[in-house]
């Protein structure tokens, strides 16, 4: 079962334009996941819950089609353990982080990386590429968003 429904999620697939697409927010900073959420929800996109430790976030595996994860959670887990679990499930992930030196350019867990502060403008530009990726769509990257080299959803 397990197999077919990442299937049925594959980037290959061209998903269906629809809204509101589901996002995810794993922040351990309860102000920045709470201004994160309404930020989402004012641009239209279902928010389906903030998390704040991995074993609240692996209640949401499968949900999302978009995760947004902080690199590191103040319970020690590091957010790329996470997007590992979030893409493997068909999730379009971004690692959000203060230090986005710290992310491996060549991990393969997560399509990019955005530098907090993340502002409103920004945020809106980075879920609405991942919208396009998910729907099969070619869209450019926008400028905040760093692409990883190994980023999973590719289509170059």
């Amino acid at each position: 079962m397990e197999q077919k429904k990442s299937a049925l999620r594959s980037p290959m697939m061209k998903k269906q334009s629809r809204m509101p697409y589901k996002v995810l927010v794993i922040e351990d900073h309860f102000l920045i996941a709470a201004a994160a959420e309404q930020a989402i929800a004012d641009l239209g996109y279902e928010v389906i819950g903030a998390a704040a430790s991995r074993s609240h976030a692996l209640d949401y595996l499968g949900e999302a089609d978009i995760a947004l994860i902080d690199l590191n959670l103040l319970d020690g887990a590091s957010g790329l353990d996470i997007a590992r679990d979030f893409s493997k499930h068909g999730t379009a992930v971004v690692i959000v982080t203060a230090n986005p030196e710290a992310v491996p350019p060549n991990t393969d867990v997560a399509i990019g990386v955005l530098a907090k502060p993340v502002d409103d403008a920004s945020l809106s530009r980075v879920l609405k590429y991942l919208v396009s990726r998910i729907e099969g769509r070619e869209s450019r990257c926008p400028r905040e968003l760093h692409l990883l080299a190994g980023a999973p959803m590719s289509e170059a």
